[in-house]
């Protein structure tokens, strides 16, 4: 199965809202193997009481990674133009909650994913304060940065698609994962791009999200998971896997990251010099 192109169609046909059989079939198969089911993490979830989730995931190690440290103090204006270009296909986050909304059987619960939509276009669409953001981080950086598609990467992005094609409760997990972890994310990034030079404008994204995750995060626990649940126990172990899907690929994802620019920095320092044998 070739992932990568799985998932530039997947990519392609969030526009129009569809995928075809064939690739509906693939991302079963790719998700099926990876048994978010029965992961520890989804497990306890299952078992827990809703109350537990939120301090489940915020101790999971994908919260606390050394990554967004690096971000904040280390990371480079080359590093930080690939990091951004390569998560070219990740899903537009209004898109997942429209999908989200449309499963929505209670009123509450969608007046608090029309909230977030709406929060998604203030103070002007979010989409287009990260393309502002991405433009400038890519009028600093060389216009040659190589581009990959690293297997944790594809995985991560693909935990959305299966998600929004394919179970939307899957991605009621995911999304709230994303925003509960989204906090210390958008911080450490905007510190790392303030000291890499852009200006306030351009960094609005980060301030923005600073300022709201947390609040989303809560509403997903409170008033669309637990609610939705209470009323259809059924999908408890849906949305607890797609905690944990989104979990696990992004902590494995966050792991490459991370190794990648240790490696690169040992690269270019080079290998050690031979000792001299006069002094040993």
């Amino acid at each position: 199965m070739n992932l990568v192109s799985l998932l530039e169609r997947c990519s392609t046909n969030l526009a129009e809202a569809r995928v075809d059989v064939m690739d509906g079939t693939l991302l079963r198969r790719w998700n099926a193997g990876l048994e978010h089911e029965t992961d520890p993490l989804a497990m306890r979830l299952v078992a827990s009481g809703l109350a537990e989730w939120d301090a489940a995931v915020t101790a999971h190690e994908a919260h606390r990674h050394y990554w967004y440290d690096f971000v904040e103090d280390e990371i480079t204006i080359d590093e930080m133009a690939g990091f951004l270009l390569e998560n070219g296909h990740y899903p537009s986050f209004l898109a997942l909650l429209e999908r989200i909304r449309d499963a929505q059987f209670l009123d509450d619960a969608r007046a608090a994913i029309d909230a977030n939509i709406a929060d998604e276009q203030r103070p002007e669409p979010h989409a287009e304060l990260m393309r502002r953001l991405m433009m400038g981080v890519k009028r600093r950086a060389r216009p040659d940065i190589p581009l990959t598609h690293p297997p944790a990467l594809v995985d991560r992005t693909l935990v959305f698609y299966y998600g929004y094609f394919c179970d939307p409760w899957h991605l009621v997990g995911s999304v709230f994962a994303t925003e509960t972890l989204g906090t210390r994310r958008v911080i450490c990034m905007g510190r790392g791009l303030e000291r890499l030079g852009l200006s306030e404008h351009e960094r609005m994204f980060t301030t923005i999200h600073a300022e709201c995750d947390d609040h989303h995060a809560g509403d997903w626990l409170e008033r669309v998971i637990r609610p939705s649940i209470a009323s259809d126990e059924s999908l408890r172990p849906r949305i607890a896997a797609g905690v944990a899907a989104c979990l696990d690929t992004s902590h494995a994802y966050l792991d490459f990251l991370s190794n990648r620019a240790i490696n690169d920095r040992l690269a270019a320092v080079g290998s050690w010099p031979e000792p001299d044998s006069a002094t040993g």
